[in-house]
């Protein structure tokens, strides 16, 4: 016997009645109720009433290889008739290890010792606080504070907010619970707009402040975090990878951390495997997570060196025992996925996929480089993105308008799953999209705007 309504428009309703969603100001559904998804496969969603759609945002942007698999399909099911889970201190399983003997030498060489944790923002708080006891147990008692971007995103944790941005609409509410964080303003990388243009003099003075910013900051500092190359929920940003070399100088100058957020960048988003590949820098620590299962179940990675683990080790009454943990840690079912998924990049063409991905991605959003109702149009490997304007004043749409809210409901209509982050517009759809669907989502996008103008 089931206690929902047989039919979708009950079903919603009841939604409507007792399910409170993410990001989501809940009256609005009152006119745009919750779309109802029945199924999914390859790079579409199945709706209940028949009609599939692109998935241009890669579920949140962690399906890498599309959806339903069979091979991570096949991983899950036979993991889980084995040995679904069990609680990770004290114990160990294969699927874990398998996971890390399949990732440890697709990352830089220092990185040997990883904690598992459930989701992107919990392998953020995991580095946070393994960072800040660390240097606790170097005798550096007075590194009580962080350091991030402006305009960053590392989670909805407290923690991770607290190394967020706080002057927008994510977190400057939580300001008084959050710890101490000094933030760096840096521009944005102009050669990866669609008119590429020179960014020698801009790189001159972000160095400039990269340094200034260190001399002011440095010695209070535990560790610094950052998204290398692409700042995600902060709007879509492209920084300059010489200026993570150059915040990397002055953490080692200052005995600062540094955290590598790719919780979002991992997995060939930007086109190789992990965005540090592109910038030949080394991280403290390496946060990683959606992609990780190829977006099928929740799973997150905190790495870090043999340095930083020989700062924990100790006897049990020394108190230097990193106490943290999730019901979920390791779960053995997610790491068998997890595997399944790192298997298909050894045996299938995915960062090959993601090569093709790329240039489609860029020759078509050069499409959309001249609207009026768009500017700052950019790509980098394989996410395209601009910021939606009013092109009788070149600004951004006033926010009670819901430009952005508007246009997703209208590209569900016409097969495309987009959702633009306040006048960011973006596309990210799976690493698996043809180039042909590529270019049919940049048509919807094009024909939306120019009818909305």
């Amino acid at each position: 016997m089931t206690l929902l309504p047989s039919d979708w428009q009950g079903r919603v309703a009841f939604d409507r009645s007792h399910v409170w969603h993410p990001f989501t100001q809940e009256k609005e559904h009152i006119a745009d109720p919750p779309v109802p998804v029945i199924g999914a496969e390859g790079e579409d969603y199945i709706l209940s009433n028949g009609r599939r759609i692109l998935d241009g945002i890669s579920s949140w942007w962690c399906n890498i290889h599309g959806h339903g698999h069979p091979r991570l399909v096949c991983a899950m099911e036979r993991q889980a008739g084995r040995l679904d889970h069990v609680m990770f201190a004290g114990f160990t399983h294969e699927p874990a290890l398998e996971l890390v003997a399949r990732l440890k030498p697709r990352l830089p060489q220092h990185l040997t010792r990883c904690f598992f944790s459930d989701n992107g923002s919990t392998a953020v708080e995991v580095a946070l606080k393994m960072a800040f006891q660390a240097q606790l147990q170097k005798g550096e008692k007075g590194r009580a504070r962080f350091g991030a971007l402006r305009d960053g995103y590392h989670g909805d944790t407290l923690g991770a907010v607290g190394v967020g941005e706080l002057d927008n609409w994510l977190t400057g509410l939580f300001r008084p619970l959050l710890m101490a964080c000094d933030r760096l303003e840096l521009p944005e990388d102009p050669r990866r707009e669609i008119t590429p243009q020179d960014i020698d003099p801009q790189l001159e003075r972000a160095i400039a402040d990269i340094r200034a910013y260190f001399l002011e900051h440095g010695a209070k500092m535990a560790a610094f975090i950052a998204e290398p190359l692409v700042q995600g929920a902060g709007g879509m940003r492209f920084w300059a990878p010489e200026l993570l070399l150059e915040i990397r100088n002055q953490c080692d100058q200052y005995g600062v951390l540094l955290i590598l957020d790719e919780v979002m960048t991992g997995f060939g988003r930007t086109g190789s495997f992990l965005a540090l590949d592109a910038c030949f820098v080394a991280p403290d620590f390496l946060c990683l997570s959606k992609g990780l299962t190829g977006g099928l179940l929740p799973l997150a990675l905190t790495w870090t060196t043999d340095a930083i683990y020989d700062l924990f080790w100790g006897e049990v009454s020394e108190g230097r025992t990193f106490f943290h943990g999730h019901t979920h840690t390791a779960n053995a079912t997610a790491c068998a996925v997890a595997c399944a998924s790192l298997s298909l990049f050894d045996d299938e063409p995915v960062l090959g996929r993601a090569e093709k991905l790329t240039q489609a991605m860029r020759d078509a959003w050069a499409k959309l480089g001249d609207h009026p109702l768009l500017r700052r149009v950019r790509t980098l490997g394989c996410i395209a993105a601009a910021q939606l304007v009013d092109p009788d004043t070149g600004q951004p749409h006033a926010p009670g308008l819901r430009y952005g809210w508007k246009l997703h409901r209208r590209a569900l209509d016409h097969g495309l799953l987009i959702r633009p982050m306040g006048d960011c517009l973006y596309l990210m759809p799976p690493l698996s999209t043809p180039s042909d669907r590529i270019y049919e989502a940049v048509g919807i996008i094009d024909k939306l705007l120019k009818t909305a103008s």
